[in-house]
């Protein structure tokens, strides 16, 4: 299970930490930020035993409130 802090290699064999998660519309969604390039983000939800990037722009801007309130008591 991935939970909030941990680091993942990505397929782009870049390291990233988990920012947030957020369980939205029965799908688990996760924001990751690259540990060496912060400016790198990607957006990713689980899909079977994938995780899978969110490409829909309008997702995007619905989910970032979601995830910024799963941590506004940690930052």
């Amino acid at each position: 299970m991935i939970e909030i802090k941990d680091i993942i290699t990505l397929s782009d064999q870049n390291e990233y930490q988990v920012v947030s998660i957020v369980d939205y519309e029965y799908r688990i969604y996760y924001y990751l930020v690259d540990i060496n390039e912060i400016s790198n983000v990607k957006f990713l939800y689980k899909n079977g035993d994938k995780l899978t990037e969110v490409e829909d722009e309008e997702l995007v801007n619905k989910l970032l409130p979601m995830f910024y309130e799963q941590i506004k008591d940690i930052i």
